[in-house]
């Protein structure tokens, strides 16, 4: 399982890093409501981090797929976020090797991102009345984390350290 967890993040640093950004980001570059909306429906499932971890461990993610230039541009829409991914050919071939879209690939880490932010940030007082209700992910999702969460936190860290 910490392998799963770690590989699944060598994927996700081309997708996870300008996640980050998109679900913390100023209301300029906040996602449309179309965006918002389809992040608030996607679900995660033990299936789409099975299938998201397989394409971790073919490897991870390269220098230049990390380009902050690359990042910057990701953030305007999940749009752009998929259509950076799709131009990865590294990221993609594994991606479409195991079933999954690049844009399936940038909501699932989205949601990834908001349900570890917005539990951390309900567990203290102080940052919980910063909480965007409206952004507040799904019970299902915040009970995946919740059941996924020592291991999530776990590879986070982890990858810091890396």
């Amino acid at each position: 399982m910490k392998s799963r967890i770690k590989r699944l993040l060598k994927l996700a640093s081309v997708i996870v890093f300008p996640a980050v950004a998109l679900a913390t980001s100023l209301p300029a570059r906040a996602l449309t409501p179309a965006d918002q909306k389809e992040v608030q429906n996607f679900t995660l499932t033990d299936d789409f981090l099975k299938r998201f971890e397989a394409a971790a461990a073919e490897g991870g993610a390269r220098a230049e797929e990390n380009d902050p230039k690359k990042a910057t541009a990701m953030l305007s829409s999940i749009d752009a976020m998929s259509a950076s991914i799709a131009k990865t050919p590294a990221s993609k071939a594994a991606l479409d090797r195991h079933g999954l879209t690049p844009r399936q690939a940038a909501l699932g880490a989205i949601v990834l991102m908001r349900v570890q932010m917005t539990d951390e940030m309900l567990a203290d007082p102080k940052q919980a009345k910063y909480v965007d209700k409206a952004k507040i992910p799904s019970a299902e999702n915040m009970a995946f984390y919740h059941a996924h969460k020592a291991e999530i936190v776990k590879a986070f860290q982890r990858g810091k350290d890396d």
